[in-house]
Formats: structure tokens, C-alpha cells, sequence
């Protein structure tokens, strides 16, 4: 089945996606100034930091497969470019993180709160609940990740706002909070990409295709943008919240780079 995604759907995934660059940017951009670094590398971490995502949200648009190419596509072939957005950019992204003190400094001295609150954006996982009264996704893909996705975001500021005022069990709230939503992403891509179904709904069988919509432009710049973004957010808070992982602060020379 060729989807047929109506024009706001398309709008709103365009603009959520990219949305979500600038916000994430301008997260880690304030973070520089926060840093203590000098002014030359805090203009390369923030010029670095768009060029990466510019590059990686840029990318996925210009590869991201018309519906109609799959008028020749088996409906249980999987677009590779899923698996590669979501394992290329987060591992980069790691990499960078392990290799460069910088960059550590950076993503330490960037606001919590905002790493959580961001995430608002979640909220666009509406557009699954729709497209499912529209016939355009099924069922078992669209209700959980859905729902998920909207119970991820419209939490994300009460979560936010709890670090930010301290409250007490505040940090442990968003530690659940985020395992919750990383699960939330683990099962939405499984049952999308039909991998989970026959374990979490065996009554589908054996074998479950694909999603079709979510392999095709636009929302292939969900699992292919969106989620490994969110995965990332999510990775990086945690760090934070244990105190103990490699994201942890320490005090380096200001002339560090």
C-alpha cells in the first residue's frame, strides 16, 4: 500500500524535525558560554555542532524514499536507511563525546532541565494517532508508539520543571522518566519496523512487515532524525543524573580544548 499523507501531516513533520536542530542547538550553543572555554573554541563547538546537525537532518531529506517507490518494493523489505541513521550518527556522536574533553565540558555545563524539557517535541507522535483513524498506519505500531510518544512529551516540562526547583525525588523521577522513554523509542522502532511485533503482539504471526509510511517521506525523519536525537538526549541525561558516568563535569584549564 502506497501511504497518502495528507499536506499538514507533511508540515508538521518538517517542521518538528527542524525544530528540533535548532532547539538542541541552541541548547549546547548557551552551554558554551557556560563552559569557561575560550572564545575561539566555544565559536567551534557551536559552528561544529551545526554543521553536524545541519549535515545529519539535511541528509535524511535528501535520501529520504518518494511513496511511490514502493509500488516496487517487497512489503517486508526494511529501507536501510533506518538502521543507518539511527546506528551512524549516535555512534559518531559518541565517538566525539569519548574522544574530545570539550565537547564533555560543553554537554556538562548545558542546562538539564532544558536536555529533558526539549523533548516536549515528542508530542508530535499525535500525527501516528491520526494517521491511524486514516487507515495509514496499523494499529499495532501507531497505538503504542502513538500514545507512548505524547505521554513522553507532554511529561517532559513537568520533569524539567522538577530539576530546575530541586523538588525533592526530583532526579529520581527523571531517571525513570528517561529509561520510560527510551523504552518508549526501543518498542515504537521494533513494532515499526515489524521486528518486536511477533514477540509483543504474536497474534499478528510469525512475521510483520514494515510500517510502510514510516520508510517514506516524511516520516521517515522520525527514525531516522527524530528518534536518534532523542536517544541521544536521553543517553546524555542519564550520564548526568548518575554523577558517575564520562559526561560528568571536572574543572579543566580554561585554555583546555
Amino acid at each position: 500500500m502506497i501511504p497518502i499523507i495528507p499536506w499538514y501531516i507533511t508540515l508538521i513533520s518538517l517542521t518538528t524535525n527542524l525544530v528540533i536542530a535548532v532547539a538542541v542547538w541552541a541548547i549546547l550553543s548557551s552551554a558554551t558560554g557556560e563552559s569557561g572555554l575560550a572564545p575561539d573554541v566555544q565559536r567551534k563547538v557551536r559552528i561544529g555542532t551545526a554543521g553536524f546537525l545541519g549535515t545529519w537532518l539535511g541528509a535524511a531529506l535528501l535520501l529520504a524514499p518518494a511513496p511511490e517507490t514502493l509500488r516496487l518494493q517487497d512489503p517486508f523489505t526494511l529501507t536501510p536507511l533506518i538502521p543507518l541513521f539511527v546506528m551512524v550518527p549516535i555512534s559518531l556522536a559518541l565517538l566525539v563525546i569519548g574522544l574530545s574533553p570539550t565537547i564533555r565540558r560543553v554537554i556538562a555545563a548545558a542546562s538539564l532541565p532544558a536536555i529533558v524539557g526539549v523533548q516536549l517535541y515528542r508530542v508530535i507522535g499525535v500525527v501516528f494517532l491520526i494517521l491511524l483513524a486514516q487507515g495509514q498506519l496499523p494499529a499495532h505500531f501507531a497505538l503504542p508508539a502513538g500514545w507512548g510518544d505524547v505521554a513522553v512529551g507532554l511529561s517532559a516540562p513537568l520533569v524539567a520543571v522538577a530539576l530546575a526547583r530541586g523538588f525533592w525525588g526530583g532526579r529520581t523521577i527523571a531517571a525513570a522518566w528517561n529509561v520510560f522513554a527510551l523504552v518508549d523509542l526501543v518498542v515504537a522502532v521494533g513494532m515499526g519496523s515489524g521486528f518486536l511485533a511477533p514477540i509483543l503482539s504474536p497474534e499478528l504471526g510469525p512475521r510483520v512487515a514494515p510500517a510502510p509510511a514510516m520508510g517514506v517521506f516524511p516520516l521517515i525523519l522520525v527514525p531516522t532524525f527524530a528518534v536518534p536525537v532523542s536517544v541521544l538526549l536521553h543517553l546524555i541525561a542519564l550520564a548526568r543524573l548518575s554523577q558517575k558516568g564520562k559526561l560528568d563535569w571536572r574543572p579543566v584549564p580554561r585554555t583546555s580544548s
